[in-house]
């Protein structure tokens, strides 16, 4: 039976509590692969299948560091999976530390009253968007862009990454960003597994 891949994780990740029902780990060195028994076969894109894959991964993040790996990455044996960890374990155990007590946030930033822009009038909102993109970005380690007004290309959705011991600080610039600027709805989710900067790769 093949593995489907779900994340990387530290073999000791601070006493976290073992994977879910049916979800095991194989090691390599100081690694863990979280996968789980599944048919060696296309996987389809759709909602159901990414719905399992992150209610998987969001029940380990609760508790341990994870490198979340792309909904339906699937290796055909446990020597190709321990092969492609040995191939990439630098990298990964450099993401690892990266992302190490580091939560990823989403914040977007839309009309008050919740509608669109009209294709003309994108800008004032584009604007001061940006500049609360700028504050929040001081509050993180990292930011990264998801969505851009269209004329402007100046920033309406960002992630962040931020030091988990730091959400409440975060979370409370936010409150902040959006009390300064009542034309506007500041939105935040998370603290989520860190999807947004995680790049991995499974060539070779």
């Amino acid at each position: 039976m093949a593995l489907r891949l779900y994340g990387i994780t530290p073999v000791d990740d601070h006493g976290a509590e073992p994977p879910p029902a049916g979800v095991r780990t194989i090691s390599v060195r100081d690694l863990a692969a979280i996968v789980s028994e599944a048919p060696y076969a296309p996987v389809p894109s759709d909602a159901p299948t990414i719905a399992e894959h992150r209610e998987i991964v969001e029940n380990l993040f609760a508790g341990r560091t994870v490198l979340p790996a792309p909904p339906g990455v699937t290796f055909r044996t446990p020597d190709a999976l321990k092969r492609w960890m040995e191939l990439h374990y630098v990298a990964l155990s450099d993401a690892l530390s990266y992302i190490d007590d580091r939560a990823g946030a989403r914040v977007h930033i839309v009309r008050a009253d919740g509608s669109h822009a009209a294709p003309d009038a994108g800008t004032d909102l584009a604007a001061a968007a940006a500049e609360c993109m700028r504050v929040l970005r001081r509050q993180a380690v990292a930011g990264l862009p998801l969505r851009t007004e269209h004329l402007t290309g100046l920033v309406l959705s960002s992630a962040f990454l931020v030091e988990r011991d730091g959400w409440k600080d975060f979370a409370g610039a936010v409150r902040r960003v959006a009390a300064d600027h009542t034309s506007f709805r500041v939105e935040l989710t998370g603290p989520w597994p860190p999807y947004d900067f995680v790049r991995i790769e499974f060539g070779g």
